[in-house]
């Protein structure tokens, strides 16, 4: 998944309010920050194979680290003591952690069966990039269930609160759109590029943060 990620970080907002953006951003894409490097360092294999499935063309051959169901739960646990570490935010510890692992669970749903539950296997996966529909619509209402959470948890505090919020969303839309429409990439070398420029995202999400602020839950009478 794509858009699904992004998702159900911005639906965590109203049960985690302290959790800033960047982190409801980077949390549920752990698992594809730790991924490309293991590529890059040889130490997992995957290969851009077009046409391979109607929503995706990649071969994920071996990923035992970064996707293995042992994997997430180790790095879940990783991410979120160091977010409890830093911060003191238990409830939020809690959330993160489950973000983190959201990641393998989604991609459960989209991927064919190459998600791993242990490093050796076995692997599985319901197969729903088969479907450049289905992707469009279960992803599509996931995220669109998502930025209205994140709005209603949320409000600007500036004009740029609003400007920078529904680029965000706009960019992220037209981003996913494009990949599974749009012709397959070059190389996996590519790919791993395009992983390296969407650190710039919670960049952005830290600037958005800055000009939001966490609506307040109304108080029980």
């Amino acid at each position: 998944m794509l858009l699904g990620h992004f998702a159900v970080g911005l639906l965590a907002k109203p049960l985690a309010p302290r959790v800033p953006l960047p982190v409801l951003v980077i949390a549920p894409q752990v698992l594809d920050l730790v991924w490309p490097v293991l590529l890059a360092a040889g130490i997992e294999r995957a290969h851009v194979v077009p046409g391979l499935l109607a929503a995706s063309p990649l071969d994920l051959e071996y990923m035992p680290y970064s996707h293995s169901l042992v994997a997430a739960l180790g790095w879940s646990l990783l991410f979120a003591a160091g977010y409890g570490a830093l911060t003191r935010d238990r409830r939020g510890t809690w959330v993160v952690g489950l973000l983190v692992l959201s990641h393998w669970v989604l991609d459960v749903v989209a991927h064919r069966p190459d998600m791993p539950l242990g490093l050796e296997g076995p692997r599985v996966g319901l197969g729903l990039w088969h479907s450049v529909a289905g992707t469009l619509l279960v992803e599509g209402l996931l995220f669109a269930a998502g930025v209205l959470a994140y709005t209603r948890a949320t409000r600007p505090r500036d004009r740029a609160g609003v400007i920078h919020w529904w680029l965000f969303v706009a960019l992220l839309a037209a981003l996913f759109v494009a990949n599974v429409v749009g012709p397959p990439p070059p190389s996996i070398d590519f790919v791993i590029g395009l992983a390296a420029a969407a650190l710039l995202l919670p960049v952005w999400a830290a600037v958005i943060e800055r000009h939001r602020e966490t609506v307040a839950p109304p108080t029980r009478r």
